[in-house]
Parts: structure tokens; sequence; C-alpha cells
């Protein structure tokens, strides 16, 4: 075919800075290059010229969910579709006049440029390992509509075919696949000093719940009244990154209004830790969920209009010939420790375990009744490599995240073991447990400033070779905030006022056309 059209942007990537947010918006630009050349035929010395009328040219960003699992089966999900008419007003006349019989077509480049909402799901594969390529993927799709003219000079053969050839005819570009990766912005603040985290910490003020020891089988059990006694102040970072192998963990303690013989006879012996991740699979029968979402109406979803790139076992579902196990079921979880299989993720408190003892109901004069804390702290390792295999494939980290049909999130579940002497010598065990929200996210690779070697000169200007201008600009949530006031690092301090010299303003040079130089005071 003599026209042919292809998407190009300026980057297969997008990155998205920050939450996700409704009101906010990423820019996707490139162009469609569309290319004219001249078909050659039997029994003609000269290729003639090819004519064409563009009448129109539309550019598509669209992006789908599927999820496949045993019990729920196949779910099929248009997350948006935003199109772009390219060519506003009369149609484009378009012809390789003079280029003939040039080996290269004559191409033309229309630029694009689409919002793409800012709450959209990062590009990811989940679901059932056997079915190849489901999850949440995202594509350029563009279709053009030309007619082709007469020049007068066609060739015998097209003479003949024309009466039964149309002169419309639509093309489409191949399809151009785009990543979209969510990143979290580098906190301004940094982390305590005592911290190995890159973000700083969060506070929890914890409400434990009492519950037995799993390992005691008695029915005796701490008096109520004592375990709610204990304030328990728990601290994690704000978020965790995946390249992060621990995660530092701050509990404090207080047992102010113990009194004193519940002091001696209570003691906390241990802890426990454990990091889970909880993934949920979701059909599209579950509306109050993808309700939440802005994604396109039901007459614009499957099967009322099909995704374009659909996953192959989707026609296995609609011939009848895979059912879905139960019909009834909506969701389906996964759940997994992001702990080492030989981690027991337990802490052994030193001592005899009577933190509260040395505290004061009252204080002291040196030290405050609201400063009478016992802290802990540990430093919990997280599996470097998942090594595990499930109906889902590996299980590895994953970014906290809610999209319509895949949601991940992340739980540090702690566990407190005390121990109580009844009055009659009895000792009775119970564990004081909460859980503690997490943020796993996705840190931007910082960029390294090529070497004096890798860059090219040019006057008294440096171009960087190996960056693109386009990867290398900021995004806008790093410049400004959501009201549109510009975000000042005070971090930076302003460099220090010097005045200007005697010699720099009292005369400069001038270059006359004979290479005269004269200084002018």
């Amino acid at each position: 075919m003599p026209v042919s059209i292809d998407i190009i942007p300026f980057s297969d990537s997008l990155e998205l800075y920050g939450e996700p947010d409704f009101s906010s918006a990423f820019s996707l630009a490139g162009h469609v290059s569309i290319s004219l050349s001249s078909p050659s035929f039997m029994f003609q010395r000269r290729r003639s010229t090819t004519r064409a009328l563009m009448q129109s040219l539309t550019v598509t960003f669209e992006g789908q969910s599927e999820i496949i699992t045993p019990d729920i089966g196949y779910a099929p999900l248009r997350l948006c579709s935003i199109t772009r008419e390219l060519v506003n007003g009369e149609p484009v006349d378009l012809s390789n006049e003079g280029h003939e019989d040039s080996n290269k077509p004559c191409s033309w480049n229309v630029i694009f440029d689409i919002p793409v909402p800012g709450w959209l799901p990062t590009t990811s594969t989940y679901g059932d390992r056997s079915a190849v390529e489901a999850g949440t993927r995202y594509a350029l799709y563009a279709t053009a509509t030309f007619t082709y003219l007469e020049d007068g000079s066609s060739s015998i053969f097209s003479n003949f075919c024309s009466p039964f050839s149309c002169r419309t005819h639509t093309i489409n570009a191949p399809r151009c696949p785009v990543t979209l990766a969510r990143l979290a912005e580098v906190p301004s603040a940094p982390s305590s000093s005592s911290s190995t985290s890159v973000f700083p910490m969060a506070l929890f003020i914890v409400d434990a719940q009492s519950g037995q020891d799993g390992a005691e089988t008695d029915t005796t059990a701490i008096p109520p009244e004592i375990l709610k006694k204990i304030q328990v102040v728990a601290s994690i970072p704000n978020a965790v990154t995946l390249d992060e192998t621990s995660v530092p963990l701050i509990l404090r303690l207080q047992g102010n209004e113990l009194d004193g013989s519940q002091r001696e006879r209570l003691r906390i012996t241990d802890f426990t830790v454990d990091v889970e991740q909880i993934e949920t699979y979701r059909s599209t029968t579950s509306l109050d969920c993808v309700a939440r979402f802005m994604v396109p109406p039901r007459t614009q979803q499957p099967p009322s209009l099909p995704l374009r790139n659909t996953h192959s076992v989707h026609t296995l579902y609609e011939v009848g010939l895979l059912m879905t196990p139960y019909p009834s079921k909506s969701t389906s979880t996964r759940s997994f420790s992001l702990f080492d299989p030989s981690n027991s993720g337990k802490y052994i408190i030193s001592g005899d375990g009577r933190i509260f003892v040395h505290d004061s109901p009252k204080g002291s004069a040196t030290t405050p009744q609201s400063e009478n804390w016992y802290v802990l702290e540990a430093n919990v390792p997280l599996t470097p490599e998942p090594s595990q295999l499930d109906w889902a494939g590996l299980r590895s980290r994953r970014i906290s995240e809610n999209s319509p049909l895949f949601s991940v999130c992340h739980l540090m579940h702690i566990a407190l073991r005390c121990a109580y002497e009844q009055p009659d010598g009895e000792v009775v065990c119970e564990r004081l447990h909460f859980s503690l929200p997490m943020q796993h996210v996705r840190m931007a690779v910082p960029k390294i400033n090529p070497s004096p070697v890798d860059r090219t000169i040019v006057g008294a200007m440096e171009l960087q070779k190996s960056v693109p201008y386009s990867q290398s600009l900021p995004a806008y949530s790093q410049l400004f905030y959501s009201n549109g006031e510009r975000k000042i690092d005070y971090s930076t301090p302003l460099p220090l006022y010097e005045p200007p010299s005697a010699s720099s303003s009292s005369s400069f040079t001038l270059d006359n056309s004979d290479d005269d130089r004269k200084s002018i005071p």
C-alpha cells in the first residue's frame, strides 16, 4: 500500500509521580509518521506520482485490565480511552511529486499530546501464571482515512483496476505499547539519623487487642484491666521502597497506670513481627468497587465494546469451553509473608522482662511521667528475592496500589507476648497484637551526571548525548503544589552576595568587521 502510518512516542514509558490523583494528569507526547511512496508496476519505466487526501487522523491512548483466576475465571475492563483528532478543518493533500523514484518514502510527522489521567494503575502482570500477559496494559493506536487522487499519469494496470477498487481507505498503525510506572517523590525532609529508611518515620498510637498465645491451651487469661493500662506507640517509615531489604521498627511501651504490685507481676518477654502482602482480584460483577474509579461507562465495556487487544483466553470463555467455577464469587485473595521462610520474626527482650518496674507512676524530678517509655528498636528484614510459587506465580513484592480489578496492600503485624504471675503463683501468657498499614513504593533511579568525556561541546554550550530531553524534564508535581504554588526547597541556601568587581564594569570588547578590537572605557 502506498500510504502507511506509524506511532512514534517521545518515550515508550510514562512515569507518574506521587499518589494516584483523579484531578491530575500527565503528558504523553509524540508524533504520528505518515509515509507516502509510489508503487512499481510491470512495463513501467518510471514510477507514477502518488497523491492522497488525508481526511482524518486520530490517535487513541487506551488502557485495559484483565484478570484470570482459578475461582472467578476471566474478567476484562477498559480503564480509559482517550482519542485526539489530529486533522482539524480541511483535508490535507499529500503528494510525493519529484520523489517518485526515491528509495525512501516521503514522510510527514504530526505531533500529538495526550493527557493521561493521574489515577491510572501501573503496568503489571498478575493472575493465573498459566495465562501469559494477563494484567494491566496500555497502548497507543492510530487510524487514518485517505482518498487516493488521480494525477493523470497512472499506469495501465491501475487504470484497469480502478473501477473495481475503493478510493477511500482506512489505515491502522501498528499497536504501540506504553508502560506506566508510578514513582514516589523523594521526601524533602530527610529521615532521622537513627533510621536507615529513605522516608521519615510515621507515628501510630496503637489500640492493641488481647488474645491468647496460640501455643497455650488453658483458658486462664491476664485480667483485661491490666492489659488496658499498657500504652503502645509504634513507628515505621511513611513508605518503603522496593529496593530496601529491611524496615526500621520502633516500639514505645508505657505502663504509668499500673500499680507497684502489677509492675512486679507483669513481664514482656518477646515480640514477633510479620510483613504481609495481600493481593485482591475482583471481577466486573463487583460494581461498587468499579464505580469508585473514573472508567468508561458500561456501554463502552466488554462485551458491548470488546477490548482492542484482548487476551486469547477470552475466546474460550465466550464459546463455552471454559466456565467460571464460582459465578457468585466476585473476589479472590492471595496473601503471603514477605519474610524468608527461615525467619521466624521473633525478637527476645533482654533481662527478666519487667520493663515497667523502674517506671514511677508519678514520675520523678528529672524524668516526667510522660517520658517513662520503654523503647524497643529492630530492623525487620525482608526477603530480597522471591522463592515460593503458587497459582499466581512467584510471591514477589509489589508496590501498594488500588485499581478496579486488582489491589495490593501491605500490613505489618506485631504481637507482644505478656506474662503475668497470678496471686496464687500461676503464670499466664497472652499476646497484645496489632497491625500497621504500610506503603511500598518504587523510587526513581537517580540520574548520574556524565563525565566530561561523554559530553559534546558546541561553542559555549554542553549538550548531553545520552539523556533525551523528554526524560530529563521534571514532573509538574515536583515543581508545583496541587493549588499551583511553586515548591521551594529551603534546604538549599541562596548564594552569598558578591559585589561586582571594578574591572568587569569598566570596559567591554567589540569585534568589528576587520578583526580590529577596540576597548571602550
